[in-house]
């Protein structure tokens, strides 16, 4: 009885494999080409080349960012800060 189960599970995973895949590779098909016409769309490569533009941009920004975080972040774990002043120095001062 087990066997004929398997058997009959197997075989019905199979038929659908074959048949979806065959139905599958169609709207795959479909979709790839809807993609690309898109993607190809003046419209699209204009707002894709202004996001570019926005994004060299800011880039400068946030790594100034980026770097004055990592310092902060440095300086909490580490207790000294990245000044080059050691925590003595900035101990006697106050």
């Amino acid at each position: 009885m087990a066997a004929r189960l398997i058997f009959g599970l197997g075989v019905g995973l199979a038929a659908g494999y074959v048949l979806g895949t065959k139905a599958g590779r169609a709207k795959y098909t479909e979709l790839k080409a809807r993609a690309s016409d898109v993607w190809h769309d003046p419209h699209v490569q204009k707002a894709v080349s202004d996001a570019g533009d926005l994004v060299r941009e800011a880039a400068p920004v946030v790594q100034e960012k980026l770097v004055d975080v990592a310092k902060a972040a440095k300086d909490k774990v580490t207790g000294s800060p990245s000044d080059g002043t050691s925590p003595a120095d900035s101990s006697s001062a106050s």
